[in-house]
């Protein structure tokens, strides 16, 4: 006996595959063939995704936009300082970032202690200190200071444009050592743990800990 095809389910719907890497930013180009020629990778800008993100079924998120960065109700008033990032959306869980810094300089172990005990709302647990590939994805390379746009808009202490930020990865082998990225270069700096920096905690949401259908 035959099978009917009619009697086998239909796979799920492909959501957006985080497997390309997010474009820089970098727009501004030096010459042929450099990243602000090519702009390589996803998305169609640095803040526009190539098209609004869905569930793997293919229905709609709280994000029915192309927008990168919403608040945790879709939109950009961000009332509770939480940036949603929805480049890293898999089907069922992104990283959210709270957009400001903890306001002093601090060591790496306090600053990773600190990091894990934020609570913002209803968001009392989860928090973490980011590790450098996260930390790095959201620097905008177009810029002088990479994280001065919205809706982070951090230009550092007192508007100066001065900040080094921790990160949770240290180098193999020291652990006496640990990354951090600064204002302006936005490269991997290792710093002696007793260093002293701020940082800017992330958590990994799902729509259900949004209170929306997931």
């Amino acid at each position: 006996m035959g099978i009917d095809l009619r009697d086998i389910p239909c796979p799920a719907a492909v959501t957006l595959s985080t497997a390309t890497l997010m474009k820089t930013g970098q727009t501004t180009s030096y010459r042929t063939g450099d990243d602000g020629d090519l702009e390589s990778g996803r998305a169609t800008d640095f803040l526009t995704l190539d098209s609004a993100p869905l569930h793997n079924d293919g229905t709609a998120t709280l994000n029915t936009t192309t927008n990168r960065f919403t608040d945790t109700l879709g939109g950009s008033t961000y009332a509770d300082n939480i940036v949603l990032d929805w480049s890293t959306w898999n089907g069922s869980t992104l990283l959210g970032w709270r957009r400001t810094f903890n306001g002093v300089y601090l060591s790496w172990n306090d600053a990773i202690d600190g990091a894990l005990a934020v609570s913002i709302g209803s968001f009392t647990t989860g928090w973490k200190l980011p590790n450098f590939n996260e930390m790095n994805s959201i620097g905008n390379w177009d810029l002088t200071s990479k994280l001065n746009y919205a809706p982070f808009n951090q230009l550092g202490p007192g508007g100066g444009g001065t900040w080094e930020l921790w990160t949770s990865t240290t180098l193999r082998g020291i652990p006496a050592n640990a990354m951090n990225v600064q204002h302006a270069s936005y490269i991997s700096r290792l710093k002696t743990n007793t260093t002293q920096a701020q940082y800017m905690p992330c958590r990994v949401f799902s729509l259900s800990t949004l209170n929306v259908l997931s």
